[in-house]
């Protein structure tokens, strides 16, 4: 599995993917005039066709216009957005904190796990994230920075007063 950001990236690419290969738009509900007695049915028409013809009840021109303003475009547009969220919320390095969520010299990271990130919960929500599917995803540790020996520690013992800091030691 992977982790939060990893799982949005596979649901924008899953609705990208159906967007694409449905059929061009623009689509639009056509609800035909009624004469009295007659009860006509709501049209969908995408690509200069006719796509679907949905009964002529109440719920059927309502189902038409919810259709239309979920076209392909629409959701093409809505996963761009929700990739630029993406693009600001992403691990930092070996840390696996949220990078968007901003960083404090003292503390660190706001938030110091990707999969914690109050942003990417709430954009997941919106693609069906569950507390069971966010118990299934990986929660990767940070990774231990690589430990470089920096070889034998400079003589400071002739640094000039005025060079020192208040907690200044001399090394030999």
């Amino acid at each position: 599995m992977t982790d939060l950001h990893g799982w949005i990236t596979q649901q924008i690419k899953r609705y990208e993917t159906a967007a694409n290969d449905a059929t061009d738009g623009p689509w639009f509900a056509e609800h035909p005039d009624e004469a009295w007695g007659e009860q006509k049915d709501a049209y969908l028409i995408g690509g200069g066709k006719c796509l679907a013809t949905l009964r002529y009840d109440r719920n059927g021109h309502l189902n038409v216009d919810h259709i239309e303003l979920n076209e392909p475009a629409a959701v093409l547009r809505r996963c761009a957005a929700d990739r630029k969220i993406l693009e600001v919320h992403e691990p930092v390095g070996y840390e696996r904190a949220c990078d968007g969520c901003g960083f404090d010299r003292e503390e660190g990271y706001y938030v110091d796990h990707i999969n914690d990130c109050p942003t990417l919960l709430a954009l997941a929500e919106g693609y069906g994230l569950t507390p069971a599917i966010l118990a299934t995803l990986d929660r990767p540790e940070p990774l231990k920075p690589a430990y470089k020996p920096r070889g034998p520690l400079p003589d400071t013992s002739r640094v000039p007063p005025a060079l020192r800091g208040p907690n200044w030691k001399a090394r030999r």
